[in-house]
């Protein structure tokens, strides 16, 4: 399953984002609930997207997202705040994919 973030950047700190991504998307990576790899960050080309950045994740299992959103990583919630307060209020979205296979359909 592919858990998929996106947000828009706030004007003019793409670079700076930039910089702090590459700075700590390791950590990202070490630090993440087990079940849970990040696969990577992604930014627009040429402002060719509705998002500038989006955050790739893949989990396991679907339950997975609940172990993400009840983790007390003091570490990883630092880094949240930082990169949080480059993004543009109200302009995150989220999109979860499961393969075609693991549908579940009404």
């Amino acid at each position: 399953m592919l858990f998929l973030w996106s947000a828009n950047l706030e004007k003019g700190r793409d670079k700076e984002y930039q910089r702090w991504v590459a700075k700590n998307v390791e950590t990202y990576k070490k630090r993440a609930v087990k079940g849970v790899k990040l696969i990577g960050v992604y930014g627009t080309s040429m402002n060719l997207g509705k998002y500038d950045v989006t955050w790739i994740w893949e989990f396991d299992k679907y339950s997975r997202l609940d172990d993400v959103f009840e983790q007390d990583d003091p570490v990883v919630n630092k880094l949240l705040k930082e990169e949080y307060d480059f993004y543009v209020p109200g302009s995150m979205r989220t999109t979860v994919l499961r393969p075609v296979k693991d549908w579940r359909l009404p």
